[in-house]
């Protein structure tokens, strides 16, 4: 039927919906506003009346037993099994607004000052039931399915450019603001327009107020479908109810049949009138697929918030609403069993002000329980209990919140060294370090019991398994050498940095950081030997490097001076991170060769990732014998470090952005401004390091006893372990 392939082709056809709303002469009815169409006995389809529905309370939305019962509810997306909770998350609120929760709060230009968002029906500021205006994902998600009149006064999107608003012929607030759906409405026809040029196009070639442009209109068209998502249990038709045929819309059917029963209807009217499958030309049936446009959440069919598991078992992909909507308008079979399901989802959605508080839960109850059960009976339950724990645990950054604190004790400590005051604060940087490690192993574990797979597979897990492993790695070397604080200052800096890092990078790269992998990526023997080998290889070049840069700080300040006992403990420490840092990377690089030959059939192929590992290689054996030849001294070696750093975050992170081979994932717009600034830094040590290997070899020159011989320079490099453990 051409109905299928109307549908099917409605993503193309919602902007041109979008258009048609702006040029209408007149204020078109609310499309996501609960009405309820009754046709009169009179005419056949055709309205007498509109009863607008009492709004829910938003007290009632704001429910903390609510809100747990709508967040465990199973969605499939993406390839995999998650709790409504991490659609909220990341995939609706995060892209949108780059953060997992938002402020219900506007800049009032006239005052000056910033107001709270006010619920139009009551007239009090928007707020959860702590009655703070920070709105967690879930609360807003609430908000804008059952109450999309809030949802619009919300300022959601964030845009990076305002001149990207300015093109739309929109007021622009401030260089990078954030704006609600219904100031960027007004200038909904420019918007259409321009989503039609940017159609096909690759974004990373567009000029940024473009790229801004691109990324609000897919944000827009998303949230849009979002606010209309119960539109199909609601009004399916919108304004045009009136025009529905009685055939499908008859007074028989009372004043909002549930969408089941109509669509049996819908099919076989199209059979006998397939004249009337034009949406263009048929405005009831153009705003029904509208409706189910939104019914699917999203035009993409792995982003769509599929929530039905099929009946049957063979088939792996869950349907969304609006897929079952079209299933039953081009008169595929439709089980009683997913009519269930979508009746009682549209039940919830139907629901409004006249259901009391413990109705609104009983539902919801009972709607999470129908589709957890359809989901269990397939074994596809996924770890929704685990999801929600990592939600709530917020592991990472509850450890970023640990290591900024001991980085605090460890500096209150250098006020009043020698005294008890140094004894309690570095007693609290031991215990808050410690908890900010175990922190990130916990979240990291349960990452991967999550995904069933060893801990990393995506840049960003990269980021938070060498920030742990980097720590825990300098606290072990800090124990056993007892040495001044030194390695405690290398764990300081990697803790902050490393999760500072892990945090900005997940809100940058806007999307669910538990990815579901290809098929011939999924093999547990090399992600648990290859990939971990490559990273704690990176974790022991860049702690080598940091101890490094730790040395030419405290050189700069007059706090170490070439050759006494902690300028050879930091040289020590860094000898030995890049002696382990060549043992893993050669390991993992081979095994790295072995798992491609028997993934793709080829060993070595030159990927820019393949070589950056090489190069670490072959950096780490330059450092090695430049060392061992005398070639480099003290500084010298401090020197070599912070280039090996170089090339580690070359092959760590900026063979990523590269955009070719097969470790091509993890590319982030802006990366480049970052990783420039990051090596301008260490190019910056490189040069102060060089000045101080001359002016120590200007002092060796005048007799001066500064590093040493050369073997004396080297002595004790080799046996830190040993070393340290006696002391």
């Amino acid at each position: 039927m051409k109905t299928l392939a109307a549908c099917c082709a409605a993503w193309a056809l919602l902007p041109v919906v979008l258009t048609a709303q702006a040029e209408a002469p007149k204020p078109a009815a609310d499309p996501h506003a609960s009405v309820t169409a009754v046709p009169a006995a009179t005419a056949p389809a055709q309205v007498a009346s509109e009863n607008k529905a009492a709004p829910i309370p938003l007290e009632t939305l704001m429910d903390p037993e609510l809100l747990k019962i709508m967040a465990t509810i199973p969605v499939q997306q993406q390839g995999r099994v998650k709790p409504l909770e991490t659609v909220a998350r990341t995939t609706l609120l995060l892209p949108m607004y780059g953060k997992q929760s938002m402020k219900a709060e506007k800049f009032n230009e006239t005052t000056g000052k910033v107001e709270p968002v006010l619920d139009p029906q009551t007239g009090k500021p928007v707020v959860n039931a702590k009655g703070k205006s920070t709105l967690s994902a879930m609360e807003w998600m609430l908000i804008s399915l059952f109450r999309p009149d809030i949802g619009k006064e919300l300022n959601v999107f964030v845009v990076d450019n305002s001149d990207a608003v300015v093109i739309l012929n929109l007021h622009g607030k401030g260089k990078r603001d954030r704006y609600s759906y219904n100031e960027i409405a007004e200038g909904r026809q420019k918007l259409s327009q321009k989503m039609e040029e940017f159609r096909g196009m690759d974004p990373a070639k567009l000029s940024p107020e473009s790229r801004a442009l691109y990324k609000l209109s897919q944000d827009f068209l998303d949230y849009d479908m979002m606010l209309g998502h119960f539109d199909f249990a609601r009004n399916p038709f919108g304004d045009q109810v009136g025009k529905v045929p009685a055939e499908i819309l008859s007074p028989a059917d009372g004043p909002n049949p549930p969408i089941a029963a109509l669509l049996p209807k819908m099919a076989a009217y199209f059979k006998a009138h397939p004249e009337a499958q034009a949406p263009m030309a048929n405005p009831w049936f153009f705003n029904f697929i509208r409706t189910l446009l939104c019914a699917k959440m999203n035009g993409v069919p792995q982003e769509q918030m599929n929530l039905f598991p099929p009946d049957d078992k063979n088939l792996e992909v869950w349907k969304s609403p609006g897929a079952i909507m079209q299933e039953a308008l081009s008169g595929a079979e439709v089980s009683a069993h997913e009519y269930a399901m979508l009746t009682a989802w549209g039940e919830l959605g139907r629901l409004d002000g006249t259901a009391s508080s413990s109705d609104f839960k009983a539902k919801a109850k009972q709607v999470a329980d129908t589709l957890s059960k359809a989901a269990s009976d397939r074994g596809q339950t996924g770890h929704i209990g685990l999801e929600l724990l990592l939600h709530k645990g917020d592991f990472f950054t509850r450890a970023l919140y640990m290591f900024v604190l001991g980085s605090l004790a460890l500096s209150a400590a250098w006020v009043s060294p020698g005294g008890r005051w140094e004894k309690t604060c570095k007693s609290i940087c031991w215990g808050a370090m410690i908890i900010g490690a175990v922190l990130g192993t916990v979240g990291i574990i349960i990452r991967s019991l999550i995904m069933e797979r060893p801990p990393i597979t995506t840049l960003y897990e990269t980021i938070i398994f060498i920030t742990t492993t980097s720590v825990i790695g300098a606290l072990l070397v800090e124990w056993m050498s007892r040495r001044k604080d030194l390695a405690m200052t290398v764990a300081c800096i990697s803790g902050v940095a490393g999760m500072f890092l892990s945090i900005r990078f997940f809100e940058m790269e806007g999307k669910d950081s538990l990815v579901q992998l290809q098929a011939v990526l999924i093999t547990n023997f090399w992600l648990a030997t290859h990939v971990p080998c490559i990273n704690l290889g990176y974790a022991c070049g860049m702690v080598a490097c940091k101890t490094s840069m730790v040395y030419f700080t405290r050189r700069v300040f007059g706090v170490t001076k070439a050759g006494d006992e902690d300028a050879r403990t930091l040289t020590r420490i860094s000898y030995a991170f890049v002696l382990a840092g060549l043992f893993l990377s050669l390991v993992g690089t081979v095994l790295g060769g072995v798992w491609a030959n028997y993934s793709w059939g080829r060993f070595w192929g030159w990927d820019p990732k393949e070589n950056g590992a090489l190069m670490i290689v072959l950096m780490n054996l330059i450092i090695l014998h430049a060392r061992l030849g005398g070639y480099v001294r003290e500084a010298g070696f401090h020197v070599v470090n912070v280039i090996l750093g170089m090339i580690t975050i070359f092959s760590w992170f900026a063979t990523n952005q590269l955009g070719i081979g097969l470790h091509a994932y993890g590319e982030l717009s802006g990366a480049w401004k970052w990783l420039y600034t990051i090596w301008g830094v260490m190019a910056g040590y490189v040069v102060l390091g060089m000045i101080f290997a001359q002016m120590d070899k200007s002092s060796r020159s005048g007799g001066s006893v500064s590093g040493g011989s050369t073997r004396e320079g080297q002595k004790g490099e080799h046996d830190l372990l040993p070393q340290a453990v006696a002391k």
